[in-house]
């Protein structure tokens, strides 16, 4: 008998134990997991030795980095598929010449390349935007015919030769892991540029990008509450522009850098947005409030998380709610989307009081009360 109740104490204990490890890993599971961005598979997905035998690039000239192709061709298709697979790698679709299926996180440039006011105008895909004639809230003391301008123009001295897709992703880092969310950097420092940081390996003398968590399907799929991008954020009031990406790393102020006046505290203006309700502008890096209508979404990570309206965190890798981020991708899809501005969702028929399939859709997915809910 005291061998039997042995037993079954050790089996119980088992039991626990196992029940125990079972619940920690799916407790791990539902926290975003860093992506690797480095990419795998066969080298001639990518790359050409001679630019012959079908490698040729878009324009018949060999590309940098024995390319096969630049960024626009790598990541355009003449289908609706945004993810496809060569070998074992797999290429985002960022440019569909045919309406985009399944869009990802960061929208796609299909409908800016035929309506301006549907995304960023970027070369290879759009020409210069016929509304604006420079990035709309760029600082005025900002250096002239940049990317700071518009990201329509070709490489040249102007954009430090990182014209259209790199006058964001700056730096792309096929062939490593050093945490640069997106591939999205500023200018770094110090001079000359960008000759030195070109051939520099250590990013983290250059703290200028972007932090978060990747998806690892680009959003490709949001099956869970936890299957989406952490973007970083901050409740910090900073001057936007300067120094502001190297200090915070967040993505509402790396996309101060070409429109700074939409954020911070500016030499001029004082506050761009205001510091409180009533804002001048829709208010950016600042805390979700918790109370009111706005406690009725809860963005938590095992919550009803909204990739309609998706929100940064103070600490993207242990996101809770008291530390999410109102920012600019809150409301936008960098590349582009169906609507004006590049916005999420149907703005001009947002309508007070709805219901059915409208409620909590939109900007009523922060702003709970005002449908009706």
């Amino acid at each position: 008998m005291i061998t039997r109740t042995g037993d079954m104490f050790g089996r119980r204990a088992g039991n626990v134990l196992l029940l125990c490890i079972l619940f920690t890993i799916v407790f791990l599971l539902s926290l975003p997991l860093p992506l690797s961005a480095k990419v795998t598979g066969i080298c001639s997905n990518c790359h050409t030795m001679h630019n012959s035998q079908d490698g040729g690039s878009i324009d018949n000239t060999p590309s940098n980095n024995l390319l096969v192709d630049n960024c626009v061709g790598c990541h355009s298709s003449n289908t609706a598929n945004t993810k496809i697979t060569k070998g074992s790698t797999i290429v985002p679709i960022v440019y569909n010449t045919v309406p985009p299926t399944t869009p990802l996180a960061g929208g796609n440039f299909y409908w800016v390349a035929s309506d301006d006011t549907k995304g960023h105008n970027v070369y290879g895909i759009a020409g210069a935007d016929a509304n604006l004639s420079t990035a709309p809230g760029r600082n005025p003391a900002g250096c002239d015919n940049s990317c700071h301008d518009t990201l329509a123009a070709p490489p040249s001295a102007n954009n430090y030769y990182r014209g259209g897709c790199q006058g964001c992703h700056v730096f792309t880092y096929h062939h490593e892991d050093n945490g640069v969310y997106r591939f999205l950097k500023g200018h770094g420092y110090p001079q000359p540029w960008p000759e030195q940081i070109e051939n520099s390996k250590d990013i983290t003398a250059y703290t200028d990008y972007v932090v978060g968590v990747e998806d690892n399907d680009w959003e490709y799929t949001t099956d869970n509450a936890g299957d989406h991008n952490y973007y970083k954020g901050t409740s910090d009031n900073y001057t936007s522009g300067g120094d502001s990406l190297t200090t915070k790393q967040t993505i509402t102020a790396f996309c101060s850098g070409c429109h700074q006046r939409f954020h911070g505290v500016q030499p001029d203006i004082g506050n761009g947005m205001g510091s409180g309700s009533p804002w001048i502008r829709h208010p950016t890096d600042i805390l979700l409030p918790d109370t009111g209508e706005y406690g009725k979404y809860d963005p938590d990570v095992n919550a009803n998380y909204s990739v309609e309206a998706p929100v940064a965190w103070i600490n993207p890798e242990t996101p809770v709610r008291g530390e999410a981020v109102v920012m600019c991708l809150s409301c936008h899809r960098p590349h582009g989307s169906d609507q004006p501005d590049m916005l999420r969702w149907d703005y001009r028929n947002m309508v007070t009081g709805a219901t059915g399939s409208s409620a909590d859709t939109g900007c009523f997915t922060c702003h709970r009360d005002k449908d009706g809910t």
